[in-house]
């Protein structure tokens, strides 16, 4: 039987757009589903919380012979994010630099390597930025000479991180480092209130009765929160009132290992030991292999040495789900390459969001949509069924 109405809470990942903007992203992505599909797809204008942390919005994702609603609930953080951009860009300079020095110090840039070894080459970008800025301004003020080639030299070394922070977003890397040992050390209360929030949303939906399914679907970064606050409400209620709606758990690029891996995140690893522990929930993990931002193919229950049951792995190919136009692009940008999970596909293949969240397959149980829609859109299985009669 079709999934008919589903509840998908998104938490996003470290970037500074608001609720409403990934709002207007994943409806954007459902749309671009249904066009690609040969569905209709209809989206609604979004609510938010009295709080603000959450905005919600209606999809609807529509077949020859199936119907899917879907709430899609993204639980927002943008504000904590905008705090850590609004710090001077010498400031998160200098932090970003103490933060990746301290994991080579304590080991975790060997963890990284030893779990994926490309994802060092996303630690190492905006260092190499960093020493190709001073190579540039020593290189200017040899060629100039004197004080007036030391004033010139600093000036190019100046603008070079002005450039890199402008085009390759060197600042905003380097605040990402600082914000994963904030969040690996709980040291911010921010982040611990944001994530308890988080957790009482998840328990709400947990008793939902007007959905058939619960997703929970963490971007990069957002899916160590998500991974946090799910923890929090199986630890508070290991098991809702029935009946209860069927939980899955999706994570899009994740950076659970690029935190659980530094000794400090005790915290996280009790996280993922409780979910790889918890009956009934379905796991999945998708990474691409052209995603340097995430651990590529890295079972983290498995990396951590823990006991229970890890995500059931899957890789997507950008350049399968794009058009020639898109997946050039794709190709030129590291951090469209890491968006990818959820921009939407132009071309059906067993990866695509607005079917994770709109789709009419329950996650992790039913066939991918590649294989239970025919060519027109209908269930593969009644299609078939029409044929044979």
């Amino acid at each position: 039987m079709p999934v008919r109405r589903r509840l998908v809470l998104h938490v996003p990942g470290y970037e500074p757009l608001d609720a409403a903007a990934q709002a207007r992203r994943l409806a954007r992505t459902v749309g671009r589903t249904a066009t690609c599909w040969g569905l209709r797809g209809v989206t609604g204008p979004a609510t938010a919380s009295a709080d603000g942390v959450v905005l919600a919005f209606p999809a609807r994702l529509v077949g020859p012979d199936w119907e899917t609603e879907a709430e899609i609930r993204i639980l927002d953080w943008h504000d904590l994010i905008a705090r850590d951009l609004a710090v001077p860009l010498p400031a998160r300079i200098g932090g970003g630099l103490i933060a990746l020095w301290a994991l080579l110090l304590d080991g975790t840039l060997g963890r990284y390597g030893r779990a994926h070894w490309r994802y060092l080459m996303f630690v190492a970008l905006p260092v190499a930025m960093l020493l190709g800025a001073v190579l540039g301004g020593v290189l200017a003020a040899a060629l100039v000479g004197g004080w007036v080639g030391l004033a010139a030299g600093a000036s190019v070394a100046a603008g070079l991180v002005l450039l890199a922070n402008r085009r390759a977003h060197l600042g905003h890397l380097l605040a990402d480092w600082v914000f994963a040992r904030d969040l690996a050390r709980g040291t911010r209360p921010d982040i611990a209130a944001r994530i308890g929030r988080f957790a009482a949303e998840i328990t709400a939906a947990r008793h939902r009765r007007d959905a058939e399914e619960v997703v929970l679907s963490g971007h990069s970064l957002g899916m160590v929160l998500l991974a946090e606050a799910l923890a929090a409400s199986l630890a508070a209620e290991p098991a809702p009132p029935r009946p209860a709606p069927r939980l899955a758990l999706v994570g899009l690029g994740s950076s659970l290992l690029k935190i659980a891996l530094m000794p400090e995140a005790t915290g996280l690893r009790a996280a993922v030991a409780r979910i790889a522990a918890a009956p009934g929930l379905a796991w999945l993990e998708y990474t691409s292999r052209r995603d340097l931002v995430s651990f590529h193919r890295a079972d983290p229950v498995a990396v951590l040495g823990l006991a229970g049951r890890g995500p059931h792995m899957e890789r997507i190919h950008p350049r399968a789900m794009l058009d020639a136009p898109a997946w050039r692009r794709v190709r030129r940008s590291m951090l469209r390459a890491h968006r990818i999970y959820v921009t939407g596909n132009m071309r059906r293949y067993f990866y695509d969001w607005g079917m994770i969240a709109c789709g009419p397959g329950a996650v992790g149980r039913d066939a991918a949509p590649d294989r239970l829609l025919g060519a027109d859109g209908a269930l593969a299985t009644a299609t078939a069924g029409a044929a044979a009669a």
